[in-house]
Parts: C-alpha cells; structure tokens; sequence
C-alpha cells in the first residue's frame, strides 16, 4: 500500500515538473496571431473629447488609457509613451552625473523610434432612444430596453517617416440600455472600473474596443515578419534574429536575399516599391536561443541585414 501511495506521488511530482517546465518554454513563445507578423512601434497622442458627456468623466483621456491596454495585452505592438518622455529624457540625464554610481545606468541612445501615431476623437458617449422594433416592444411592454449606449471614435493612424494619415475611421459601439440605466447617476463608478463595465456605456465601450483594434491591426499590424543576418560569426556560421520567441527550429533551411532596389517616383518622391532581390545563399539553423539563432552557412556569401525565407521541404508524389 506504501509502495502504491509512493509512486503516485512520485507520478505527480513528475506531472507537476514537467507542466512547470512546460509553461516556462511557453511564455517564450509569442502567441501563435503575432508569431509571423512584424511588430510596429506606436506612440497615442491624445484623445479629444466632442461628446459633450453629462458625466464627471474625462472621456477622450479614458479612451486612450483603455485603448494603450489594449494595445499592450494585445503583444502585437511597442506602445511607447509621447505624454512622459520629458521626466524619461530628465532621468537618462540625471543617470550621468558623476554623483550617481556607474553600475545600473541606462544607455542613452536606446530610446525607441516610433513608426505610426495614433489619435483620436470621441464624438459620442451617451445613451439615446432606440428606434424601430425594439422601440415598439418597449412602449407595448414586452422589452425594457428603450434606449441605446453608443459610444463613437474616429482614429486617426499617421505614418511618422511621410507625416500623411494613412488611415481615418470611425469605429463605434453599441449595447441596449434600460430607462433605469439612463436616469441612474454614474458618479460613483470610475471610467475603466469593473463597475463601469457592467453599465450598458461601458458594454459599448468593449465593443468599441474590439473594433479599433481590429482596424488598427489590420492597417499595421499585418505585415509578414521573416528573420534576418544579424552577424557574421566564426567557423562559417551567422547570427540570425528570432529565436523561440518565433518559433524557429534548429534544422530549418532558408535562402538569404539581397535587398532590391528602392523606387522612388521623380515627380513626387513617393516610394513605390523595391525591385526583387536577388539570391545571397542558404543557411540552415543549429542553434535556437530566446530571441536569436546560430545558423551554418550552407552555400554563398551574406552580410548584416540580409533578409531570409524559409524554404519549404517539396513534397513527394
């Protein structure tokens, strides 16, 4: 009976450590809608607010708080801070004065470059009558729902390298609200508080969430990601970047490339595009580390900043 107990015990301890082990390779990993894709740099600028809101709440700045969460806890973006960045530049300068110690210091110089802005005006937050059919069951009693929650914001993404606004959408929400709902004082409930998310304002606001990011997302945020040569090491071996946190096993084979030309058009000096590139070699993986890889030459010649492309294993008929 000893015997029996000990080895169940012993069969969990085993179960136990390997789904310890198992979740910490994991979190390497970025999850499997942001693995292939490249992650864009964004700074939020302020949030306008055009709705005119009955309430003690300052809409347009909660808004933007809840979107940067969103953004974040999404993992498909570098959300950097425009709001702080003078208390950040102060602290870097303070760092080097010869008063504080040298160990810790942050470097300079390794602020990130931000590639889009995005901002925002909210146009609408408040509660309105509904109208056709679910304002007939209302009045004839067969609904309580006689009003709406809407919330309306227009984004605006601009592309920080030409200054145009690449996109501008307006993404709203919506959830059905009671006459309770709309006579009820909200000035206990916080703008983003879990109070706030049970009121039909804030149910649209989940939906008006959800909408933005699938438009951000789909304006830049969708753009393939494929590793690229690092360094030159020894023994014929590169540096490549991605790693775990991609997905990359040792034994994959890609082609390196040489960038093609970039077009530029003489009347406006917009860029175009880029000619093919053409072929540099091959590599394949031997080494896989968190964020970057050892890969052996297997033919030609590469130099830093070579992109790659996996190749495929041809299939036998």
């Amino acid at each position: 009976m000893k015997t029996e107990r000990y080895g169940v015990l012993q069969y969990f301890i085993l179960l136990t450590s390997f789904l310890l082990v198992s979740c910490q390779s994991n979190s390497k990993r970025l999850p499997e809608h942001v693995i292939d894709k490249k992650i864009p740099t964004l700074a939020v600028l302020e949030f306008n607010d055009k709705s005119q809101c009955r309430w003690r709440w300052n809409v347009g700045e909660g808004i933007r708080d809840t979107l940067i969460d969103e953004l974040v806890q999404s993992q498909r973006y570098k959300v950097v801070t425009r709001f702080d960045i003078d208390a950040v530049i102060s602290e870097l300068q303070i760092q080097q004065n010869q008063l504080f110690r040298k160990e810790g210091k942050s470097d300079l110089g390794r602020l990130n470059n931000v590639q889009y802005l995005l901002k925002g005006s909210v146009t609408d937050f408040a509660y309105v009558a509904s109208t056709g059919l679910t304002a007939f069951f209302s009045k004839i009693g067969f609904s309580g729902r006689s009003h709406m929650a809407i919330v309306t914001v227009t984004l605006y993404i601009i592309e920080v390298e030409t200054g145009e606004i690449i996109t501008s959408k307006q993404v709203e929400g919506k959830a059905y609200a009671s006459s309770l709902d709309v006579k009820g004082s909200n000035d206990n409930v916080g703008f983003g508080s879990g109070s706030f998310y049970r009121t039909p304002l804030g149910k649209a606001c989940k939906k008006l969430m959800a909408e933005a990011l699938d438009e951000i997302n789909l304006v830049i945020a969708n753009q393939k990601w494929s590793p690229r040569i690092v360094r030159i090491v020894e023994n014929n071996r590169v540096l490549v970047s991605g790693g775990e946190d991609r997905g990359l096993i040792a034994g994959m084979i890609y082609e390196g490339y040489y960038a093609g030309e970039t077009l530029i058009d003489p009347e406006t000096g917009d860029v175009l595009g880029q000619t093919e590139g053409y072929l540099a070699g091959q590599i394949e993986l031997v080494e896989i580390k968190e964020k970057f890889s050892y890969a052996k030459i297997v033919q030609g010649q590469f130099e830093p900043g070579q992109s790659l492309r996996q190749m495929l294993p041809v299939s036998k008929k």
